[in-house]
């Protein structure tokens, strides 16, 4: 991490919500000048992000954020994306996240995610209204970690709405835990591929083979960083095909080979946060 910028990163204190949200994440800077340049890749899963007096702009998949006076907040939603997506940010900055754990988000609202939003990202991501703007204001008034995340799990725990669809929790359990392929997955549970599609549709905006390789590549990452596996043994262990399959797939969502991609990246606070800092 740069000296100029401070992240921090935080699991909810409520123990219950964890299985909702799996981190909080607070990213500021306030020398003038500073500028961050990086690349951050596919997840399945989604996240907020809000800036305090900043303006943010896209442009095909970059990001770019710079100040301004206005006392507001962007509120950014970002779900699945299958590619990596670049990010310059100018100080000062005042940046929080919060990071939903595979299905999270869904159990905080009461209608599909399909009809909430329909684009990722989706700016001036609105769905909770002038409540988590209040929220938010009481999280920027304090300089305590803790306190931040005990006023956002307040926040969340007042919420939640439980989501209800078992078949589709089973499917997406399913892809976890087990190596199962998509049509194997659709007969597991009875039903159809179309279905199926449907459902992840409905409830992720993508589709269950999209998913299925975004949890093979995040598992390919969690794996090297804990063990540093050969390159060779790590396409083995993740079922890619073979080293082709592995080195393709990898420039396909990183625009990296393996090998380039694991030796640029950048872990950011305690969780799971891996970027490529291009300059700062």
């Amino acid at each position: 991490m740069h000296e100029n910028e401070h992240y921090f990163t935080v699991k909810p204190n409520n123990k219950a919500l964890q299985q909702y949200i799996a981190y909080y994440y607070f990213n500021t800077s306030n020398t003038e000048g500073f500028v961050k340049s990086y690349i951050f890749y596919p997840h399945y899963r989604n996240a907020i992000t809000v800036y305090k007096q900043s303006k943010i702009s896209f442009s095909g998949s970059e990001s770019r954020v710079t100040p301004c006076t206005k006392q507001s907040f962007e509120i950014i939603y970002t779900g699945i994306h299958l590619t990596a997506r670049s990010g310059i940010i100018q100080a000062p900055f005042d940046k929080i996240g919060i990071v939903f754990q595979p299905l999270g988000l869904n159990h905080f609202l009461s209608q599909p995610l399909s009809t909430v939003v329909t684009e990722t990202p989706k700016v001036n991501f609105d769905y909770f209204g002038k409540d988590f703007e209040q929220v938010l204001t009481q999280v920027y008034s304090t300089n305590s970690t803790r306190e931040k995340a005990n006023l956002l799990d307040a926040f969340f725990s007042s919420k939640i709405t439980h989501f209800q669809d078992e078949l589709f929790l089973k499917a997406v359990d399913l892809l976890f835990k087990t190596e199962l392929n998509i049509q194997e997955v659709s007969n597991t549970l009875g039903i159809n591929r179309k279905t199926l599609l449907r459902l992840f549709q409905k409830h992720l905006n993508c589709s269950p083979k999209a998913f299925s390789t975004l949890i093979k590549f995040r598992k390919a990452i969690d794996i090297y960083q804990k063990h540093k596996p050969a390159l060779t043994d790590l396409a083995y262990q993740n079922d890619y095909y073979d080293q082709a399959d592995f080195i393709k797939h990898f420039k396909k969502v990183t625009g990296f080979n393996p090998k380039a991609f694991f030796g640029n990246l950048s872990h950011l606070g305690t969780e799971d946060t891996f970027w490529t800092i291009l300059n700062s």
